[in-house]
């Protein structure tokens, strides 16, 4: 059975919750085996992850999330899903250099920190710009 999607906001909600937490699954555990396995410095890793993670829920989101689109072509609408990205990586960014480096938290905690921040940052732009 395949789930097409939706025009519903609880629905579109409710399903960006569920591939967000596929992308984080992803992002996380690719920031903690750059960090703890090679030993990548934790922004470089964390931005690394979040690339990954940036295309997983790219292409879930258009799949399964979001059934308007209002842009007809599918390279524009990467180019501002990007941007849109973007901004959360740098949200993502500053909200773990500062939680590790002005609070002392660990890099994972961080991480989680600025996921819930960045999650509400990419839902709400994404819907009012691209879906």
């Amino acid at each position: 059975m395949k789930l097409a999607p939706s025009k519903d906001l609880s629905v579109q909600i409710c399903r960006s919750l569920i591939v967000s937490v596929i992308a984080f699954i992803a992002d996380f555990g690719t920031l903690v085996v750059l960090k703890q396995k090679f030993g990548v410095q934790y922004l470089v890793a964390a931005t690394l992850s979040f690339g990954l993670g940036v295309i997983i829920n790219f292409y879930l989101s258009v799949r399964w999330v979001f059934a308007d689109r209002k842009f007809a072509s599918r390279h524009a609408e990467f180019s501002i899903f990007f941007v849109i990205s973007a901004i959360g990586l740098a949200l993502n960014l500053v909200i773990i250099a500062g939680l590790v480096q002005l609070a002392g938290i660990d890099y994972r905690l961080a991480k989680i920190a600025s996921t819930i921040v960045v999650f509400f940052w990419n839902f709400i732009a994404r819907k009012k710009v691209l879906y």
